[in-house]
């Protein structure tokens, strides 16, 4: 474990929380599409999206959608307030898909070596 530490292939360690004991039951995955493209749009999002508390992932992606988001919600009423309250006051969001997790099939926080 040390050598894997020095070597930088453990970059650290985290506490993994039960969603559904912090009142955040339900995953969603949310893609957004942007209306703009130029970097002050994208920085902006992508600043705003860091900060919510409720989102575990983001990633920029090809493709159709921009974005892709994952995040922990209260069912349907706490998606709906982080649609309403949070993405959609965003500038330059143009348009959301999302989809509801019915299990998780599989979790890993890393590829094993």
């Amino acid at each position: 474990m040390k050598r894997l530490e020095q070597s930088g292939v453990i970059k650290g360690y985290v506490a993994i929380l039960d969603q559904a004991q912090l009142g955040l039951p339900d995953t969603v995955i949310i893609e957004v599409m942007m209306e703009r493209h130029d970097e002050e749009s994208l920085k902006r999002f992508e600043q705003a999206v860091t900060e919510m508390p409720e989102v575990v992932e983001a990633w920029l992606v090809t493709g159709e959608y921009d974005y892709v988001i994952k995040a922990a919600v209260g069912g349907t009423a706490g998606y709906e307030r982080l649609l309403r309250e949070k993405l959609y006051r965003l500038p330059g969001v143009r348009h959301t898909r999302t989809s509801f997790t019915l299990r998780s099939l599989k979790q890993s926080w890393t590829p094993a070596p």
